[in-house]
């Protein structure tokens, strides 16, 4: 698939999405956007970082993300790896919901970090428990030292959802910022 077949995919795949209105304007700020970011998601194996982007928790997304992407650059292979968040790639759409399904299709790994239930990482995890996505899909939460504390953290649905990777043997648990980095060198080495 060549650039422009490339652009032409993803206008197509944002002008399904409901309430996205793909004005002249918008398809030229889309095919600009996609001709300076297509390389991140098309040339090189990509993981995706999701999750809280709150002040706490933000900081453990970015090192999962660099850890991401300074193992890629010490391994011997010769592929380009890209490890991203969402708000650093393809300012497309003013929808958060159309540019994080679209990032999704192209993203050849899925990583969620997860510390609570409480925000919209909630509502992308619930999109991407889906057979089409899960084998790309790691999913890293942090465990509470009481009951309560976990209860409190995650709610029933999102509980739900980590039971059922964890069945699946794609989540891992965490306490401590070095114990996440540890659970997703050792998932990585097992992909």
């Amino acid at each position: 698939m060549n650039e422009d077949d490339s652009t032409r995919a993803v206008i197509d795949k944002l002008g399904a999405q409901p309430g996205e209105a793909l004005t002249p304007e918008r398809v030229e700020a889309i095919q600009t956007a996609m001709h300076e970011d297509l390389g991140r998601l098309i040339n090189t194996t990509s993981y995706f970082v999701l999750g809280s982007y709150g002040e706490d928790e933000r900081p453990r997304l970015e090192a999962v993300r660099d850890h991401l992407a300074a193992e890629a650059t010490a391994s011997d292979t010769d592929d380009d790896v890209d490890a991203f968040l969402m708000d650093e790639i393809l300012d497309i759409t003013e929808f958060f919901t159309s540019k994080f399904k679209l990032l999704i299709s192209y993203a050849d790994h899925i990583i969620g970090v997860y510390e609570h239930s409480h925000g919209g990482h909630a509502w992308e995890a619930g999109y991407i428990d889906q057979p089409s996505y899960r084998e790309r899909t790691r999913a890293f939460y942090r465990t509470y030292e009481s009951d309560e504390d976990q209860y409190e953290a995650y709610d029933g649905m999102f509980a739900h959802y980590l039971l059922s990777m964890e069945r699946v043997d794609r989540a891992h648990t965490w306490t401590t910022t070095d114990e996440l980095l540890e659970e997703v060198q050792d998932a990585s080495d097992g992909d």
